[in-house]
This record gives structure tokens, sequence and C-alpha cells, in this order.
């Protein structure tokens, strides 16, 4: 992390003087020089505190020298900021204030003094780089986290069956796909998941059973890890492949080149039958540097990887991948009783053991690894409710003396470790998040680009840079997709809690963040970046000047508005669930601001001198109460994201519908916005859409006849949307879309609210060939639009609300060949669906939702071959029970079994009720197990049928809603 300072202020300093107002400084005290020389010297530092890192704490001298250079690079920064802060206030143009510039060099003199103090100081005490790398840093015991997990790797060897638990469906189905998969060709298989979920447990259980066996002539297990050469890499292969005869391999191989090495290995595979096994896959090269070596030579061979990256499991084909999870509730606690109880007859917790056992446990977050080292930790204590309490007080995951616990930490380190410096600074910053908090994507982009973490690259954007860093830290199981888009990327993210709390740590550690909770005295002593109020109320009585801090977020807390004052250089604000009503005119005082969320707030009023922030890039105050914007947000020009959205309710746990907002005039001069949202249409605004040629995203309400006909000509000057929405004015606007001509061809998502002039869809909408997401809300389609909406080449989610008033609804052969999710919600006449064979080919999910007339299931819905979970929202109660008299899960041959999930939903007293009813497609003859579940209650139940293994999961969860209201989720529901 020591690197990542001078990386920051180089990307500062570049910021700061780029400015107008910075070029005419240029001379001024000596001030913009000495930014510049200041971070040269830093820069020249850089290769080496990127040893430093690579020392990972080891060495206190080298600790203590890098905090030193900490506190000069922040010195360093906030120069750079100051500079950029009296820039954009006008003290040079007034010809004031020049004791303030003055001032600002000297403090520039001093840190770049202290700087090469410190360069010096670093040769007379002998810190010198060596040969170190991160997969070197110490761990417990003093051991490499490489050789912990080499050890732990090899361990597995030796679990017994007993002590695996959760892992019954994956070892019958990578069983399957060993010995009972037909294929000749050579498969590779991967498992992956995040460290200590156990992947090498399970592979390794699976390779003892199936080496065991004749099944393959020759079997082998290597670690591979991340510290690997290709040729000792090959050479440990070989003597795997004749472990049996005692290591004795009949070439010399520790003499030979890879060539040769290669020429070997081939031979000795050619015409057998063999089983690979490549435990910790760090880098897909490590694959592709080997692969040569072994022949496919139709015998069925078979080759398993293990990682922790999704990139690298997708060497294997998509249905040869298997993701593990962390342990549910049940499954994490029979691991921990078979581990801490194992010498026990009945390894059963003892009563009055179990409140701290529970909580112990909750703490192991259901992250095998974590539950077996803490289980092994309770064995040495004494079996007393004071000694389980003290492991439980005296629990840390991110550094412990104690072996067992320091390889958690050794383990999960060693994903962090192994980021370049671009995804760990993006990756620390997460860490301001609450504990369980669902991270929305966008946001999440918008603020590093907001805190100078993100740089153009190429053609791309920064929105597209970060959007792919994002992509990366969810590949290699750092950041989990709770919920994903259409498009298959994350949509809202989250930490598993010991990810999370390592990243805690060390950002605290590195005095980057300050986390508060419940009541909080600012101190501004500390110098903190960043601050956050995690549910807390500030002390009214202390809000002393934090010049230091450049980010504050506030999650649910009571604030006294005086407080932003204090935060002279803050570039980011961002208030979640606040109660406050008013935006302090303090904030446009904040010349340095570069995000502004007021999300899901009550802040019903902004500022009238909002205009003066002059670098804010980001507006969001969706959810928010704000009912106008002042005129001066014109003077924003270099605003990207204007996002806004007006709750209707106070009431925090009831947001909607809410309603759009107009602009003021002007909105011409936002030429470099690329998001604007939920904006009231009127006749000037729409005229003025044709200056913002850089818009992505574009939501517009409340449009009408008068002002559509000025849209196509603004659209059309907009070459790079991708995102379009256009909701009517009222049910009787009518729609006339044949002018947009030529249409956006790039667009990806259109969502469009209004009746389709004669019921048909434009003669131009087939040529949307990127179109992934369609949404049609009370369009009045007619059935032959259907046939020129079906043959759109990526079109992956289509949903029809109140657009369809037809009674009939035919899906023919050939129709959407690539469509994965179908919604069909409020279509009152519909009372006949069919599905021909050769439709909807790759269809995964079906929703049906307030169909009155639909009472029976969907003719032929066997031909949607992929299917696997159809939603029944609101549906008539006949159609459930239509399957529940005519379908039946019965034991029968899986390899022609197509079994899916139906969901019923429906709201029951208040509550949201959910059944779910597994149907055998193939077979439709006796009756399916229905379980119901209230959304409410947290439990979990296994249904086992034949082979067959589901995990229900009783908490239907809806996105983004900690809200439990009815509207709420009936809204996501949609």
């Amino acid at each position: 992390m020591a690197e990542m300072i001078a990386v920051t202020l180089s990307a500062k300093v570049a910021a700061a003087l780029s400015g107008p107002a910075a070029v005419r400084l240029s001379s001024l005290a000596g001030v913009r020089s000495g930014i510049e020389a200041a971070a040269r010297d830093l820069e020249l530092l850089r290769a080496f505190l990127r040893f430093v890192d690579s020392l990972h704490g080891s060495d206190p001298l080298a600790d203590a020298w890098v905090d030193q250079v900490r506190d000069v690079a922040f010195d360093l920064e906030d120069a750079a900021d100051e500079y950029a802060f009296l820039s954009g206030h006008g003290f040079f143009r007034h010809g004031a204030n020049l004791g303030v510039w003055f001032a600002l060099s000297r403090r520039l003199w001093r840190a770049r003094e202290r700087l090469r103090e410190l360069s010096a100081a670093k040769e007379q005490l002998g810190i010198r780089p060596a040969e170190v790398s991160a997969s070197s840093s110490g761990g417990a015991g003093g051991l490499s986290a490489a050789m912990i997990g080499r050890k732990i790797a090899e361990a597995s060897h030796f679990v017994e069956e007993g002590e695996i638990v959760g892992f019954a469906m994956h070892e019958r189905l990578l069983m399957k796909w060993l010995t009972g998969d037909t294929d000749p060709r050579q498969l590779l298989i991967a498992v992956c998941g995040m460290g200590g979920v156990g992947k090498t447990t399970l592979v390794t259980n699976v390779y003892k059973k199936v080496a065991a066996t004749c099944h393959f002539d020759c079997a082998a297990w290597v670690a591979v890890s991340k510290s690997f050469t290709t040729d000792d890499l090959l050479r440990r292969i070989a003597k795997e492949f004749h472990r049996d005869n005692r290591g004795c391999v009949p070439w010399d191989v520790d003499n030979m080149d890879y060539r040769s090495l290669v020429e070997a290995l081939r031979g000795h595979l050619a015409k057998k039958r063999y089983l690979l096994l490549l435990d910790d896959v760090w880098d897909a090269h490590a694959w592709y540097e080997i692969r040569h070596a072994f022949v496919d030579d139709g015998t069925k061979s078979r080759i398993i990887i293990t990682t922790r990256s999704q990139d690298i499991a997708s060497l294997a084909s998509s249905n040869r991948i298997i993701r593990l999870e962390p342990l549910s509730e049940q499954e994490a606690w029979s691991l921990f009783c078979n581990t801490t109880f194992r010498e026990d007859a009945d390894r059963e917790c003892p009563y009055y053991l179990r409140h701290w056992a529970s909580k112990i446990l909750d703490r192991c977050c259901g992250l095998p690894l974590a539950i077996v080292s803490v289980g092994n930790l309770l064995v040495l204590k004494d079996r007393t409710e004071f000694a389980w309490k003290s492991v439980y007080d005296s629990l840390v995951w991110y550094e412990s003396s104690d072996h067992g616990i320091g390889q958690v930490s050794s383990i999960l380190n060693l994903s962090f470790d192994d980021l370049p410096y671009h995804l760990k600074k993006c990756f620390l910053y997460c860490s301001i998040y609450p504990e369980d908090f669902m991270i929305k994507r966008k946001i999440l982009i918008r603020a590093w680009i907001a805190e100078g973490l993100i740089k153009e690259k190429g053609q791309g954007t920064m929105e597209e840079v970060a959007d792919d860093y994002l992509n990366q830290l969810v590949q290699r199981s750092l950041l989990q997709a709770a919920v994903q888009n259409e498009f298959g990327r994350a949509k809202r993210c989250c930490i598993h809690d010991l990810i999370r709390e390592m990243i805690v740590h060390r950002s605290t550690k590195e005095r980057f963040f300050v986390f508060s909770k419940c009541t909080v005295t600012l101190k501004s002593s500390k110098k903190a970046r960043h601050l956050v109020f995690d549910r807390c109320r500030s002390d009214r009585l202390s809000a002393p000047k934090m010049n230091s801090l450049r980010s504050f977020h506030a999650f649910k807390a009571d604030l006294d508005a005086s407080l932003f004052s204090s935060f002279r250089l803050l570039t980011v604000l961002n208030l979640w669930f606040t109660p406050i009503a008013k935006l302090p005119s303090a904030v446009a005082s904040l010349l340095n601001l570069r995000y502004l969320g007021i999300r899901s707030t009550l802040i019903g009023e902004l500022p009238e001198e909002l205009g003066q922030l002059h670098n804010l890039q980001t507006l969001d105050a969706k959810w928010s109460m704000v009912q106008r914007l002042p005129q001066s947000i014109t003077k924003l020009k270099n605003l990207r994201h204007l996002v806004l959205y007006r709750r209707r309710s106070a009431d925090f746990t009831y947001p909607g519908p809410g309603t759009a907002i107009a602009l003021p005039d002007g909105l011409k001069n936002l030429t470099c916005l690329q998001t604007l949202k939920y904006i009231e249409a009127d006749e000037k605004m729409v005229r003025s859409l044709g200056s913002l040629k850089h818009m992505r995203s574009l939501e517009l309400c409340g449009v009408h006849e008068s002002n559509l006909i000025h849209l196509p000509s603004s659209i059309s000057k907009m070459t790079c949307l991708l995102r379009l929405g256009i909701i009517s004015q009222d049910a009787n606007v009518k729609l006339d879309l044949e002018p947009f001509y030529p249409p956006p061809i790039k667009l990806q998502k259109l969502a469009l609210a209004g009746m389709l002039v004669r019921g048909k869809l434009p003669s131009w909408f087939g040529s949307l060939n990127n179109l992934m997401q369609l949404r049609l809300h009370s369009s009045n389609l007619m059935e032959d639009s259907l046939g020129l909406l079906s043959s759109l080449p990526r079109l992956l989610h289509l949903s029809l609300v109140n657009a369809y008033s037809g009674k009939s609804l035919t899906f023919a052969n050939g129709y959407f060949p690539a469509l994965k999710k179908l919604s069909l919600h409020d279509l009152p006449n519909l009372s006949h669906l069919e599905f021909q064979k050769g439709s909807l080919v790759d269809l995964h999910v079906l929703m049906l939702g307030r169909c009155a007339q639909l009472n029976k299931l969907p003719q032929d819905i066997r031909n949607l071959v992929n299917l696997e979970t159809m939603d029944l929202f609101e549906m008539p109660s006949e159609i459930i029970q239509n399957i529940q008299n005519n379908e039946i899960l019965q034991e029968h041959n899986h390899e022609s079994e197509h079994t899916i999930v139906i969901k019923n939903i429906r709201w029951n007293n208040g509550k949201l009720l959910e059944e779910k009813v597994y149907i055998n497609l193939s077979l439709l003859e006796s009756r399916p197990f229905i379980d119901k579940e209230q959304h409410n209650v947290k439990s979990q139940a296994e249904i086992t049928a034949g082979f067959c293994f589901f995990r229900l999961n009783t908490a239907t969860r809806v996105p983004d809603c900690r809200l439990h209201s009815k509207a709420e989720i009936a809204t996501a529901l949609k």
C-alpha cells in the first residue's frame, strides 16, 4: 500500500495543475514548481515503496520509515488540494490574499526538505531492496503465506470423510464428470471460490476416491500457487505421476529443460487415461505454458484446477465449473461441532456453551477454513463459558499470534497481495461500506472516479475503466456479485465479512479511514483521509477543522448540518438515510467537491450557490425530497452524472412511487453529461438535449406529443447513447417512434412507457443489433410486432407490462434465440400462452404476473429446454392448483431430467408468501414437492429426490431491499 502514496499524489498533482487558473499562477510564490518538484521526488521513491509493500509488515524499521513518508505525502497532497481550492476560489483573480499563497509555498518547501531527509535516512538505516515477493510475506509462525497455503493443501490429503461438510452435491457432480461422463475428449474442470472456502478439501477428497480405483491409468496432484516456474511445475507433475513407484521417475527430470520435460510427459501419457489435479492456480499462463505436455488421445482424460479467479475458471467449459460459496448456517454448525468436539462420541456442543459457540461461529461467516481454525483453537481451551468468551473477545482474523487463526489471515491476505496497486486502492475504498451493505455498482464507480483512483485508458472513458476494475475484483472473488444485471455484470455487490474485516484493518492502520459507530467526537488531530459514520450521532459541541479529510460518508446517521463547514478540502460527500431536511449552504464552499450524494435522504432543498462547485462530477439525489434545482446548477460544466427522483413520503420504509424533477433553463451548458435520469420533459429542455453529445444514459418522464417531435433530432446527435427511457405523460399519449431515424445503433437498454401508434414498433427497430434489454409498458402492442422483436440477435431480457391486450401469445420456432429472461405482467386478457419447439432456446427465467385469465401452465413449456425458474406473481390460484394436481417429481433417469422451480409469490395478510414447486418437465405425471415460505422467516431446508439436491433460502430478497414495504417489494418484482 505504500506505493499508492506516490501514485495517488501524481494523479492529484496532474489534476491540480491542469486548470486555467493554475496556469496563470505558474510563477507565483513558486507554488506550482514546488508541487511539481515534490511529486517528482516522490515518484523516484515509488519503486522503493513497492519493495516495502512486499515486506508486508515483516520489517518494523521499514514500516516506521514508510509511516513518515506517508505523513510527508499527505502534506504534499494537502498542498496540491489547497492549490486547487485557492485556484477555484478566485484568490488570484482578485489580487488579494497573497499571504495565503506564500504560506502554501513555505509548507511545500518544508515537505520537500523532509522528503529529502527521509530519502537519505533509508540509506543510513540500511533499508534496502532485496529479492522479496508478496507471496513471501510473513505469516503465522513466521512462515510465508505461500508456504502456509502449501501446507494446508498437503494436509487436505489426510482429512477424514466425517470432517467434510457441505460438499455432498458438489462431490457427486465431480464424481459424475470424472467417472460417469462418456465424452472421450480430454476435459478441463474448474472449481473456484474465495480463499478458505474449501476448494482444495473438496477436490482432494474426490481425487483420493477416484485415484484409489482403476478408472484412470495414472493420476497426479500438484499445488501450483503464485510463485511457480514452468519447468519446476512440469518436474513436480512428472514426479507425481510416478508417486506409486515411490517417486522413481525413469528420467533425470531435475536436469531436463522445458522441451525435454514436455516430450517425456507426452510419451508417458500417450494412450493412457490420466487424471491431473492442479491446485491453487493464480495465473492462466500456468496452464497455457504446460498444456502441450498433456496429449488428448480420446481416452477420457480429465484435468481439474482450483482457483480463486472466475477468469481462470473460464478455461473450463461453462458447464464444467463449480463455484463454492460459504457454508449455510446448519452446515457451518455441523462442521464446527465435528472439529471442536471430534473426540466426543456424539460430537455435540454442550448446552451451556451454545451461546458463545453461536457467537464465535457467526464471526466465521460460513468460511470452512475459519471454522476449522477456530475449532482447533477451542479444543485447547477449557470448556467453560469464561474461556470461550475470552476466545470470542480476542478473535481477530487480520492478525493473530495463534498459528491456526494466523493461517486464515495469511490465506485471505494472499488474494489482496496479488492485486496490482490500481486494484488495491479501489478495493480498499470499499471498506467505507457498512457490514452486509449492498454496494451499487454505478455509485461505487462514480465515487472511485471522484477520488482520483481512475485514469482514462485509450479510447475508453473513466467509467468504462472503473467498470472493468470492479469486474476484476468480482472475478478474483474479493467482491461478491449479489445481484447481476441483464448483461451478466454485477449490479450490486457485497464483501464477505472476513474479507471486509481485513481491508478495514488495513485502511485504519494506514490512516486512510476512520470508522465511527454510535456517538462520536471528532478529533482534529487525526490525519484521516476518509471518515465514515455508520448509524451514529456526531458531537454537536465539537466540530474542529479537518482539512485532511477527502471523503465523508454517513449511513443512517443523525448529523449536525454545521459539520460540513469543517471539511474544507472534501472531494466526496455521500449521505444515506439521513434525516436532515436542507443541505446547508456551507456545502457550496467545498470547491474541490466532485461527488455529492444525498440518495434516500429527507433533503428537500439544495443551496442556490451550488453552481460554485465547478469540479462537481456527480449529483445523485435519487429518492431524496428535492423538488427543484437551483438555476446555478447549469454552471456545473464538469458534471457527468445527474440522477434525480423525488420521494413523496418522508417514511424511509415507503419510498415510492416517486416523481421526476424539472430542470432549469441552461441544460445545453452541461456538455460533459453522460447520465441524466428521471427528468421531467418540456419542449425547451428536449431541444437542449442535442448539445449533450457525450450522453450515455437518458431517462425522460412526462413526454407528450408536443415535445416528442423534437426528441429525434436531439437523440440523433447522441452517438454514444447506450440506455434510453421514454415515459409518457399519461396513458393517452401516443408515441410515434418512426421519426427516430437513424436510430441510436449502440443502444443496449430501452424502456418505453406509452401507447405505440397503431400498436406497432417502428420499422427501424430490427436494426438495433446491440439491444440487450427492452421494457414496454402500456404499449398496446400488436402480436405481429413480436416477430420484429424476435430476430434481435443480442436481446437478453424482454419485459411486457400492460403492453399487450390480445388473448393469445405464441412464440414461434426461431423466436428470440438469445433471450434469457422473459417477463409478462399485467396482461389482463391473456389466456393462452404457447411456446413452439425451437423458440426461446436459451431462456432461463420466465416471469408471469397479474395475468388474470391465464389459469393453467403455459402450453408446451417443456419446449423451453434451458428453463430453470418460473416466477408467478399474484397469478390466479387455479394455475398452482393445476400444477399440484397434474405435475409430479419422482425418481427417474437423471440424464434426461429437466427440473425447474416454480415460485408462486403473493401477498397474504400484509406478508409476502412464497411457494416453491419443483417439477420435472420430462414427466408431468405425479405430485410435486411444495414448500411454503414467508419472506421474513430465516430457515433452510434441503430436499432430496433421488440424486437431486436442492437448497432453499426462505428469506425472499429483492434488489436494494432493506425495506419491507409492499410497494417497494412489488416494484422490485416488476
